[in-house]
């Protein structure tokens, strides 16, 4: 995907498809404060552990997404 397709979804609910077939959903993030060429994303979920912390994972640059759905249904991807 390009960063201008993902650009709508910053701060939403999102269940993401990665390159390397993983599925994500979470909060979706951009960080365009890099400096090296491309954004960051992040995907924040709820913590596996109750009480623990919340998971965070960071996607270097918008060519590793293939897929990017709403997911402002799904509790489990509300931060």
């Amino acid at each position: 995907m390009t960063d201008e397709e993902l650009r709508d979804y910053a701060g939403k609910p999102v269940r993401v498809t990665l390159a390397d077939g993983r599925v994500l959903a979470g909060t979706f993030h951009a960080d365009d404060d890099s400096g090296h060429g491309h954004l960051h994303y992040t995907v924040v979920s709820d913590a596996v552990r109750e009480g623990g912390d919340k998971v965070r994972e960071v996607l270097h640059g918008a060519d590793v997404i293939v897929d990017v759905q709403d997911a402002s249904a799904d509790p489990a991807a509300v931060e």
